[in-house]
């Protein structure tokens, strides 16, 4: 019954994670039903890939109660026990690696119980368990405010009262308690600000942020704008806001050669995207001087290991990749680059993804027929390979000089983008403005410069145009 909640839920763990689950199951703290372990048992060797049988309920029920008569009920309740029970186990994971709540909820459990004795040294332990973890995010915060919390909790204030005439500064420190929460606030009210200026970016979303501007001036303080998840995501910011800020984008790159290593992963990865997107915008806007830059990030992402989303990195990203170090002619580097990492791309997309990648190389160094019989391995199922291979196909025929097949190519690739429905109407003016103006390129003669230069200048002030350092490239070189 692979088709149960329960099964497709431990699909999601790793061998090792099954062999933990297993260990849980059959410690009597967790479970005491023994039933559960002898289900778990039978989908065991299908969840490891040692058998490829399909279960029926009753086949799964006949091993467990066998010669008992097959109850749907009692099945069903079975299961449903063993996914309660399998919830429980990913959460006691999650406690066992969240070192900063482990600290604190023991320091909590000391306070609520009363346990004198053991409270300086439990909030000893809990202050090393915390400043031990490299994260310094918003996560980090919170950690800070709830162990100060704690520790302002711990004596109550007849407690407190009693104890007048010693010194309890230590004890009732009020005023880092609420730093530490000024802190998280103002951090994680930062991270989900720039989280809406992105998602606005791509939605028409009419939410806002309240007293926003009131946070930002808030920051202008030295203390808190050194704290590390507040310099980064109050620099994003104004870069989101402004898009064409370059010294934000500068300052942003040096909190992160500072700060990066404080974050979680996932945390890395946002960061990152957030530094591309807007060299990616730089490139667009036709500020050529940041195809090297984004490249640089791209490099320094690679090296931290921080594009790979579950192993994988993604068809965008080795893509975007290759273009950029073909664009400031590492050809070399793209090369090696292709043979070190398609391995890290999902099956589903590797062939093509390489294929296109090594015909576009090829086209760089002027190898215009091996990116013609490359593209013939590149399998056409989606609208991204499709275009990708067009446009590749379209320029080396025009290198080529081979100015029939272009014709024609053009025609054919014009009642592609007319019929195509899942290419966005932006997407199809930009190839339909670059079909334009390779047909206006092909019939201009060399010696019309004026024509030359028309269409020079209406190229450069066209937003929208693909291939649009290669189309000015070519019209330099026939005006030349």
């Amino acid at each position: 019954m692979t088709d149960s909640k329960v099964y497709i839920a431990l699909e999601h763990l790793s061998v090792y994670e099954l062999n933990s689950f297993k260990k849980y199951l059959s410690s009597p703290y967790f479970n005491m039903n023994e039933n559960l372990i002898a289900i778990y048992e039978i989908y065991e060797p299908l969840l490891k890939g040692k058998l490829n049988d399909k279960l029926s309920k009753e086949l799964i029920w006949e091993i467990i109660f066998p010669g008992k008569k097959y109850n749907d009920t009692k099945y069903r309740k079975l299961h449903s026990e063993l996914l309660k029970t399998f919830e429980d186990f990913i959460a006691q994971k999650a406690f066992d690696n969240n070192k900063f709540l482990r600290a604190n909820l023991t320091l909590q459990a000391v306070r609520t119980r009363k346990i004198e004795k053991l409270y300086k040294s439990v909030s000893a332990s809990s202050d090393r368990a915390i400043e031990r973890q490299y994260n310094r995010s918003t996560e980090y915060l919170y950690a800070k405010y709830f162990n100060a919390n704690e520790k302002l909790q711990f004596y109550s204030d007849s407690q407190l009262q009693r104890r007048r005439s010693k010194n309890i500064a230590g004890d009732l420190n009020i005023s880092e308690t609420v730093k530490y929460l000024d802190q998280f606030y103002i951090a994680e009210k930062q991270k989900h600000y720039v989280k809406l200026l992105s998602w606005k970016k791509v939605l028409n979303l009419e939410q806002k942020i309240d007293y926003i501007d009131l946070l930002n001036e808030m920051i202008k303080n030295e203390e808190i704008e050194n704290i590390p998840p507040i310099a980064i995501y109050s620099t994003i910011s104004k870069m989101f806001l402004n898009q064409n800020d370059e010294e934000s984008y500068f300052k942003l790159k040096n909190q992160v050669d500072e700060f990066i290593d404080n974050f979680p992963d996932d945390e890395i990865r946002y960061i990152y995207y957030a530094i591309l997107n807007f060299c990616v915008r730089m490139v667009n806007m036709g500020n050529l001087s940041f195809q090297k830059e984004t490249l640089e990030v791209y490099k320094e992402a690679l090296a931290k290991n921080t594009l790979f989303q579950n192993g994988y990195l993604t068809t965008v990203s080795f893509n975007n990749i290759v273009f950029f170090a073909l664009r400031v002619g590492e050809y070399d580097w793209a090369e090696q680059f292709v043979a070190n990492y398609m391995d890290r791309l999902n099956d589903t997309d590797r062939n093509s993804s390489v294929s296109i990648s090594l015909a576009r190389i090829e086209f760089y160094r002027k190898n215009y027929g091996n990116v013609i019989e490359l593209l013939q391995e590149v399998e056409m199922n989606s609208a991204v390979y499709n275009l990708n291979s067009k446009t590749i196909l379209l320029l080396s025929y025009y290198e080529l000089d081979e100015f029939d097949a272009l014709d024609s190519f053009i025609n054919s690739f014009r009642v592609y983008l007319n019929r195509e429905k899942s290419i966005s109407a932006r997407k199809k003016g930009t190839y339909k403005n670059l079909l334009k103006y390779v047909t206006r390129l092909i019939n201009l003669r060399d010696s019309d410069k004026s024509g030359l230069l028309s269409l020079k200048t209406e190229i450069e002030e066209t937003s929208g145009v693909g291939s649009k350092p290669w189309l000015l490239q070519k019209l330099e070189e026939k005006m030349s």
